[in-house]
């Protein structure tokens, strides 16, 4: 028994995993508003140049409307002071002023018209729209920069994986990866640990968890974006004794606190 337990294993765990792209950009809102259509579908394909959603303009319109309205007065007063100038030292006096304010105004109006020009939001290059239901974004207020969908390249997939805190074991750069994805149980994706999370974050699971990204070493037809499985990460080499005593010895000494 001594002599089984001194045979060298490699480590290894288990995570959940999906299938992400691997370049994915993200599309965010340009600016504060109301989403008001999304022209795509999850998971669509799109090109480059097509909409994808668009914001309620509603309230930029009606301040449109107040802008040009109040060029109109400022270009009139600016007329009347240019009358008034001729005869009287006071008309001159306001007509630089009367000038500037109208520069104004027309500067207010050409900051609308570009934040009208952004409601439109368009593909930036082609791929997958990926995002949740369409129904839980229609009508709903954004901020500026806030992510609204991803787009991906699904000719370039990876692996997003969630290794809990109580299976990790030290992983480095390049460790193997291989993917089980439960649409397709017999057959593996292999990979490569391209990079690992420092600080363990909290899953939909409620579950403490470091986030792992792997590539995927060849082109793998299986391999659509979103689908989910069970991901096995190969770490260093240790004793069969070790690999079979480590999680019994890690929670001894944390009731133990030695």
């Amino acid at each position: 028994a001594a002599i089984i337990c001194l045979l060298p294993v490699r480590q290894t765990a288990l995570a959940p995993a999906e299938v992400i792209a691997l370049d994915a950009v993200v599309i965010a809102s340009p600016l504060d508003g109301v989403v008001k259509t999304l022209h795509v579908r999850p998971n669509q394909a799109v090109k480059k140049g097509e909409p994808l959603f668009s914001l309620d303009d509603t309230t930029l319109r009606s301040r449109l409307e107040v802008s040009m309205k109040s060029i109109a007065v400022a270009d009139a007063e600016l007329n009347a002071a240019s009358q008034r100038s001729f005869d009287s030292a006071q008309g001159r006096n306001d007509l630089a002023l009367l000038g500037g304010r109208s520069q104004e105004k027309r500067a207010e109006l050409a900051a609308i018209q570009a934040q009208l020009s952004r409601v439109e939001v368009v593909a930036t290059r082609d791929g997958v729209a990926v995002f949740g239901d369409p129904n839980d974004w229609i009508g709903k207020p954004v901020v500026t920069g806030e992510r609204i969908m991803l787009l991906a390249d699904p000719a370039q997939p990876a692996m997003l994986l969630n290794l809990p805190v109580a299976d990790a074991i030290a992983l480095e750069i390049g460790a193997p990866v291989k993917l089980y994805l439960s649409a397709h149980p017999l057959s593996s994706i292999e990979g490569r640990i391209m990079e690992t999370s420092y600080q363990a974050i909290t899953t939909t699971d409620n579950i403490a968890a470091y986030r792992l990204r792997a590539s995927i070493d060849e082109k793998a037809p299986e391999a659509r974006l979103g689908l989910r499985g069970t991901a096995k990460v190969y770490g260093g080499w240790v004793i069969l004794g070790y690999y079979v005593l480590r999680r019994p010895l890690a929670s001894l000494r944390a009731w133990s606190g030695l």
